[in-house]
């Protein structure tokens, strides 16, 4: 009786300490959306921007779950062919996918930069993240995957440069580059190897004075920006000038930045996405910052706060798109990207998406470092970078 005792009061092993911190289910995230209190204390209070953008958030996410379940398991032939280019697929006997280093597909290196936040201080919601991306490729039934390294999770905050628009200097706006009052004036037309030379440290001497607040932030409204979808499936903004317009300016550093997380979800593009919540509308303050330090920077910037866990390649199969297997193995050429997943797939693919919902909806997530990474490989947070506290 005594041992049974002992046993009841122990701490279960799946609770470790210092696992993820759960501030709220999905119903009490809701509630607090619709204006409802918590059944705790009061919570602190939430301005109309913060919340206006948490709402933004989660009906994007439902839209991202909803289009992937409403297609039955068949992806985007074109959102995932997007994103298999930056990807090198081992024909056979051999197998593997993996990215391609940018300046062997010819572009100059440096070509992307970018602002993010690592999941790396946050070990037990990134476990958590690998195991279910295990499941889900399990699940997949021999579909061609790229499983991301669990040492590059993170969360994009800003692009400085991408390999779609790679730009030289970004703290310059396109007014003033064409103007010729620019520096090297050079930006988005130095798409080669040869003259394309950022200025880093400049970079992040203007990355350093974003995050402590000594940068104008632009407004929050987008006026006239259009909103596309990249490749994993979530939405971009693109602002119909680069330049930004000046707002008010943040007093002091941000602070940790907080993210709690709202769900696992599958993109028709092929990429396992780990979902979050901006709860104190930090990331959103952080994001428009650094477009005020960066105003010649890509229009196309994402929207959303998520983590890539894995990135699907599926085959377009012949008949009706899935072979008797219940895989998409490839039995195309290379533009054969697309097909669908069978239902016993799909099913198990869906299950682990929210068995590990289930887990981690509400666990939040506290970042007190920010990184600027030069990218030499898609998707994989691989090149040198430097960190800024926040």
């Amino acid at each position: 009786q005594a041992a049974a005792a002992a046993a009841a009061s122990t701490t279960p092993p799946c609770t470790p300490p210092g696992g993820p911190e759960r501030a709220s289910t999905p119903g009490e995230w809701r509630d607090r959306l619709t204006g409802r209190p918590r059944s705790n204390a009061a919570a602190k209070p939430e301005d109309d921007d913060d919340r206006s953008s948490a709402v933004d958030l989660v009906a994007t996410y439902d839209r991202i779950q909803r289009e992937f379940t409403e297609a039955n398991g068949a992806f985007d032939p074109v959102a995932v062919a997007d994103a298999a280019r930056w990807f090198h697929f081992e024909p056979p006997p051999g197998v593997g996918v993996w990215p391609v280093e940018y300046v062997k597909l010819g572009l100059p290196r440096g070509c992307t930069r970018l602002v993010v936040l690592m999941l790396e201080d946050a070990p037990a919601v990134a476990a958590a993240g690998a195991a279910c991306a295990r499941e889900v490729m399990r699940a997949m039934r021999g579909v061609g995957c790229f499983n991301v390294s669990r040492g590059a999770y993170h969360v994009t905050v800003f692009f400085l440069s991408l390999p779609t628009d790679p730009v030289e200097d970004p703290t310059v706006g396109a007014d003033a580059r064409e103007a010729g009052r620019g520096g090297k004036g050079k930006g988005n037309e130095s798409r080669g190897a040869i003259g394309f030379h950022p200025d880093h440290d400049a970079e992040e001497a203007a990355v350093h004075d974003a995050l402590r607040g000594a940068v104008d932030v632009a407004p929050k409204s987008i006026g006239d920006a259009s909103i596309n979808r990249d490749a994993d499936g979530s939405e971009t903004v693109c602002n119909g000038s680069a330049s930004a317009s000046k707002g008010h300016r943040e007093n002091g550093s941000f602070g940790e930045i907080t993210l709690e997380v709202d769900r696992v979800a599958m993109a028709k593009s092929g990429a396992l996405l780990l979902l979050f919540r901006d709860p104190d509308g930090a990331l959103d303050r952080a994001r428009r910052a650094l477009r005020g330090a960066f105003p010649g920077a890509p229009s196309k910037q994402t929207s959303i706060a998520h983590c890539t866990l894995l990135r699907a390649f599926p085959r377009a199969a012949a008949g009706d798109g899935s072979n008797r297997d219940g895989s998409t193995r490839d039995v195309g050429g290379e533009d054969s990207f697309g097909g669908a997943l069978s239902g016993r797939a799909l099913a198990d693919v869906s299950a682990s998406c929210q068995r590990w919902t289930h887990r981690l909806a509400g666990a939040r997530v506290r970042v007190s470092r920010a990184w600027l990474v030069r990218e030499e490989r898609f998707s994989s947070v691989d090149g040198s970078r430097s960190s800024f506290h926040l």
